[in-house]
């Protein structure tokens, strides 16, 4: 959903849709003032009345739609927009018959909005369905029959005027294309790690504020590999840096879809897996028997090995901070023992009580 709030395109549409909602509210507004203001045309404009609140109700629940579910049917969305708005003002126009000239200029207004808006795609949209409109004014209204000249001058004026704008729609298009892509990879990089490729510590930290609002149980392991300073200090930052990436590409083999792999920063490593409880010593078991081993960097060979700390929602901790504390604590108890390469800290406590 961040993604989709922060996008330009999501942001500018929410724009129009916020600004055509007032728009219509005030054309409703003085459209019912008039009415029944004038009571010889109430009857004559009921259908109007009706149109016009029910668009004002549709439009209203297009923003709450557009708030709620930004990612939802996106193309979508704005065609049945462009399609309905189209279809409104040509069924105003028949009602309210000579008074529908003052309403052809609106038909270059949605051309142009959905094409500065939305993108050329809507605007070829938006023309095609204003050139049915025009074809239906002309051949179901007497009126518009008579006076097709005056829908023929507006239709070539809705060609023309997007046309004398059409560098200036490209190169905003352009733009949108370029800052759109810009900010893609202003958010990769805030939120992945550059040495490994993995999510980074902000990514894990807006990770878990989700996960924890499900409420579902889940494991976090807290993982960091044993002995690294010694090989940074022994072989220098470059053997250890292709270590790290050994360690962050064996263990996203062992990963599922479901399951969150991080590096929260020098040779710490987190992962978050939905498994259910029974299924994690299996699980552990297959994480460090790919992980754990010999790796050769040029001539070098190194031995990876690795201490894992494991702390589970709601069982140990509801909270995300005692849930990492109590990772942290099982991780650092699995580094002084020589039997295992993980603690669970629900076991550690046990044994700690047992004393």
């Amino acid at each position: 959903m961040e993604t989709a709030i922060n996008d330009i395109a999501y942001l500018k549409e929410k724009k129009y849709a916020i600004n055509r909602l007032l728009l219509l509210i005030a054309i409703t507004s003085i459209t019912l003032l008039f009415i029944h203001t004038w009571h010889e045309y109430s009857r004559d404009f009921f259908s109007l009345e009706v149109i016009l609140i029910g668009l004002c109700i549709f439009s209203l629940l297009h923003n709450i739609f557009l708030q709620k579910f930004p990612l939802a049917l996106v193309k979508t969305r704005k065609f049945i927009l462009i399609f309905i708005d189209m279809l409104v003002l040509t069924a105003s126009i028949v009602i309210i018959g000579p008074a529908g000239l003052f309403l052809l200029p609106i038909y270059i207004v949605i051309v142009m909005e959905s094409g500065m808006r939305f993108g050329f795609s809507y605007f070829y949209f938006s023309i095609i369905l204003a050139s049915l409109s025009w074809l239906f004014l002309v051949n179901s209204s007497g009126y518009w029959q008579r006076h097709s000249d005056t829908v023929a001058i507006f239709a070539i004026t809705t060609f023309l005027i997007p046309l004398m704008y059409m560098k200036q729609m490209m190169n905003m298009h352009e733009k949108h294309e370029m800052l759109h892509e810009t900010l893609q990879n202003t958010e990769h990089a805030a939120n992945y790690d550059v040495l490994t490729t993995l999510p980074n510590r902000k990514y894990y930290n807006n990770f878990m504020k989700e996960l924890l609002n499900e409420k579902a149980f889940f494991a976090l392991l807290f993982i960091d590999l044993n002995k690294f300073k010694a090989i940074n200090d022994t072989y220098g930052h470059n053997v250890g840096d292709a270590v790290l990436k050994e360690v962050a590409h064996r263990l996203s083999k062992s990963i599922d879809e479901e399951d969150m792999l991080a590096r929260l920063g020098g040779d710490e490593f987190v992962i978050i897996t939905r498994r259910k409880k029974v299924f994690l010593p299996k699980f552990i078991s297959r994480l460090e028997e790919t992980t754990i081993g010999q790796h050769k960097v040029g001539n070098i060979a190194i031995r990876i090995e690795l201490s894992i700390g494991i702390s589970l929602f709601p069982d140990d901790s509801k909270s995300e901070t005692f849930l990492r504390k109590y990772a942290d604590e099982a991780m650092y108890c699995a580094k002084k023992r020589k039997d295992t390469y993980h603690v669970f800290y629900e076991e550690m406590k046990s044994s700690e009580n047992s004393f």
